[in-house]
């Protein structure tokens, strides 16, 4: 059987050799401008940057800290070198419908161009059609139009005149009830022009006969009827005279309209563009007053009224939404506020002067989507997941490569505004940035996500610590140092921040990749030289900085201790007791991970129940920890339960565990403390364990391992070291190991002892001080080895049990007898 093995103190931390650094301080290196230990995060990202088909948008996963954000701006600089065709959008009025505005796409500059374009035109007309209808040439065309209807209508009135004057009627004006002015033909007697009304008061009084009477009345029915049709003549005359002024205004204006905007049309040589001029000009043509009227009305106008005609300008405006004018590259867009509005556009809107809301096309905004077409554009995951619509727009707009511009209200249904802007294609590479967890939760179950993120670029946290990487490492160091304006490193201040990057990463082979935290543990240290007088940073910084940054977040930490020192939390460093041991479990609070030992006791009795997890029975007991008591269960049918069945009632408990508890790192501990309670062999209470273990016994690696040994090395240093205690690990961690140098030393002193177990019988000699001992042939144990003494305890347990058994049934037979003999005297 293999046994056991102590640690010697060389193999407790890598430390990093100064020897390997050629230079004397870190401003003599070149900075790192490459990506490094990333090969499969760049890979992936470049594939999804350059493969323009549809689907392979990318998802970054990793955790914070491992450089996603620059490793995507650094690839996208380099895959954007490239210039693709970029466009720009405008928006137009629709002048046949004004709730759809129209489309524009233009090549990049245009946009800009056809804008200036427009409002030098429309300025320009703005000026000239007020003075093109002053010139004399105009007013002797409009005089000759006006004489002429004039000469008509004198025409019409007198030919009427002379008709009714045959009558002995008169033209005339009078007012109506409503006390309107009004034509009206009038009776003339005696000279003198009265109404048809008092016709009959001069028959009676003798001036006129009744013949004479109802002649006039007569006369006045038929005449009164074309004096109808002359009004209506008239009406027509004034129409055909405004129609003829306003083809006069047309032909005075069309030269100068048709050959402003003929030019423009040659100049931006685009089907949307010649549409849109034409319906230009054309409203412009049959509204030339709108020019006149605006143009000739006094200076004096309010402020109000200004900006009313002013706003009446805005139809012949162009909205520029995109500008690519200065853009030559594919667009990179980082959207750090990923709302619905800053994606996707908007359309503002504003209260008219009743207080009611108004928009047009010139309130179109463009979002980030837009601003990114023909390029790619970044984000937050989870923030873009939080904000209310973004992924359902999101995904539509990646599936059918179609934006439409529409309020955030509008998306809710809760706009009464009706802007129907035409939609646009875009061509858009999304690129987010989120957690692995949030990647595999979205493939699974979010509809379309699979098919739209095709590409999963995953950032590993750490790497293998190889020369190449320390180096690299090293040159990053410098990077930081110019950036931030911070004293150089020496090689022992280099040194010492590769050694807390192995430990970071929890392994003598491997360094973190989080290079955020390597980046603020050197802004530390350049703030602790400050009050040395040295030039550069050391290693006596960096130790410091380290030292300090546990010293800010270790309250915790310092009150468990506390409570453990005081006697309020119970663990015993020496001594012997049976059924109790030393586990030792981490607890992690954001800025710092530490370890901390937990008395782990377990009781047995005779019964059937098997191994009862206390933590669970409390709802204390996470899913894995529970799976670690499931395996114990196991290893005890493999040991002592091959011939004979496993007769025993066990518990096994956390002591003062209240906030619960998860993980199998506890599972050699449990087994340790069940040995000693069935075997009644007390453990060595000067001893810390942890490892998990499988169901055939063997010791399996656990995570914490620093943090678990520091934890129970700093209780036992407070309370007095004696020679004696110690932790076993698992021997995989071995290589994990990145203590203090306080523990090293120590070890070193032989005031403290490692041990690497790979069997979970190794333990068993450490804690309980006799050997486990290797099944016979037959079934059982030698007697004076720690699995004899519990085949043999459990051998007690299980007669015990048939005695409990075969006693419960001769009670039951009994009772069952006297109740026959009972029924029978009834």
């Amino acid at each position: 059987m293999s046994k056991y093995q102590e640690l010697n103190y060389k193999q407790l931390r890598w430390t990093c050799p100064e020897s390997m650094f050629k230079f004397k301080t870190t401003e003599e290196l070149k900075p790192l401008d490459k990506i490094v230990g990333q090969p499969r995060a760049v890979e992936a990202i470049r594939l999804g940057a350059e493969l323009f088909s549809k689907g392979y948008n990318i998802f970054v996963t990793g955790i914070s800290g491992t450089g996603r954000s620059y490793t995507v701006k650094k690839i996208l600089e380099e895959v954007t070198s490239h210039k693709p065709e970029l466009f720009d959008y405008c928006y137009v009025n629709n002048f046949e419908n004004p709730d759809y505005p129209r489309l524009i796409k233009l090549p990049a500059g245009k946009g800009k161009e056809l804008s200036k374009s427009i409002s030098d035109a429309i300025s320009f007309l703005r000026q000239r059609l007020p003075k093109l209808f002053e010139e004399e040439r105009y007013q002797q065309s409009r005089k000759k139009i006006l004489d002429h209807f004039q000469r008509k209508e004198r025409d019409l009135l007198h030919d009427f005149d002379e008709k009714i004057r045959q009558h002995d009627f008169v033209r005339g004006q009078m007012e109506n009830e409503q006390g309107v002015s009004q034509v009206e033909i009038f009776p003339v007697v005696e000279g003198d022009a009265i109404q048809i009304d008092e016709v009959d008061a001069k028959a009676t009084e003798g001036k006129i006969t009744k013949k004479q009477a109802q002649t006039f009345h007569k006369n006045y029915k038929r005449l009164h009827s074309e004096l109808y049709d002359l009004s209506r003549s008239g009406m027509k005359l004034v129409l055909d005279m405004r129609q003829a002024l306003i083809d006069n205004d047309k032909a005075a204006a069309k030269m100068e309209i048709e050959t402003i905007f003929n030019t423009m049309k040659d100049r931006f040589p685009n089907e949307k563009v010649s549409i849109y001029i034409d319906e230009v000009k054309k409203f412009i043509m049959e509204n030339v007053h709108f020019f006149v009227q605006i143009e000739t009305q006094p200076q004096q106008a309010s402020g109000d009224e200004s900006e009313k005609e002013t706003d009446k300008f805005q139809i012949f405006s162009v909205n520029v939404i995109l500008d690519n004018s200065n853009t030559v590259n594919a667009p990179v867009i980082l959207e750090r506020s990923p709302t619905y509005t800053n994606l996707f556009g908007t359309i503002e809107r504003s209260y008219d002067s009743s207080g009611f809301w108004k928009t047009d096309f010139t309130k179109i905004k463009a979002g980030s989507i837009l601003k990114a077409d023909q390029g790619y554009i970044l984000m937050n995951a989870l923030d873009a997941f939080n904000e209310a619509g973004v992924w359902v727009a999101l995904r539509r707009v990646l599936i059918d490569d179609t934006l439409e511009i529409q309020p955030y209200e509008s998306f809710f249904q809760l706009s009464q505004l009706h802007l129907k802007p035409e939609p646009f294609e875009v061509n858009v590479k999304v690129i987010l940035i989120g957690g692995q967890s949030l990647y595999t939760y979205l493939y699974e179950y979010e509809k379309g996500f699979k098919k739209i993120f095709k590409v999963n670029a995953q950032f590993d946290y750490e790497t293998e610590k190889t020369d190449d990487m320390i180096n690299n490492l090293a040159r990053f160091i410098s990077k930081i140092c110019n950036e931030d304006k911070l004293p150089h490193c020496t090689p022992d201040g280099v040194a010492a921040i590769t050694e807390w990057a192995a430990e970071h990463a929890g392994s003598q082979k491997r360094i973190t990749l989080k290079f955020s935290d390597v980046a603020d543990i050197l802004r530390e240290a350049a703030f602790y030289d400050r009050y040395s007088k040295e030039k550069f940073i050391n290693r006596e910084d960096v130790e410091k900085a380290i030292e300090w940054r546990r010293r800010r977040n270790d309250l915790l930490d310092d009150k468990y201790k506390f409570y453990i020192l005081d006697g309020s939390t119970l663990i015993d460093t020496d001594g012997e007791r049976v059924g109790q041991i030393n586990g030792l479990t981490i607890i992690d609070t954001g800025m710092l991970s530490f370890g901390k030992p937990s008395r782990i006791t377990a009781s047995i009795s005779v019964g059937n129940q098997g191994i009862i997890n206390i933590e669970r029975e409390a709802d204390l007991s996470g899913s894995i920890h529970n799976k670690g008591v499931l395996i114990l269960s196991g290893i005890f049918r493999d040991r002592f339960a091959q011939n004979k069945p496993l007769n025993l009632s066990a518990s096994i408990a956390f002591e003062q565990n209240y906030g619960g508890i998860d993980g199998d790192s506890a599972t050699a501990a449990e087994i340790y403390a069940l040995l000693s309670a069935i075997s009644r062999i007390p453990i060595k209470q000067s001893l810390a364990i942890t490892g998990s273990v499988n169901q055939k016994g063997d010791i399996q690696p656990i995570g914490g391992v620093n943090e678990k040994i520091t934890g129970f090395f700093e209780i036992c240093k407070e309370r007095g070291l004696t020679g004696s205690q110690g932790v076993i690990i698992p021997i995989q961690n071995v290589s994990d190991l990145m203590l203090g140098q306080e523990i090293i030393d120590t070890v070193k002193a032989g005031k403290f002892h490692l041990y690497s177990i790979q069997k979970i019988e190794e333990g068993i000699d450490l804690l309980l001080g006799l050997p486990a001992g290797e099944m016979n042939e037959d079934g059982t144990y030698p007697p004076n080895t720690v699995f004899g003494k519990v085949d043999a305890r459990l051998e007690e347990l299980r007669k015990a049990a048939r005695e409990q058994l075969g006693k419960k049934k001769k009670k039951k037979a009994k009772s069952n007898t006297i109740y026959r003999v009972k029924t029978g005297l009834e």
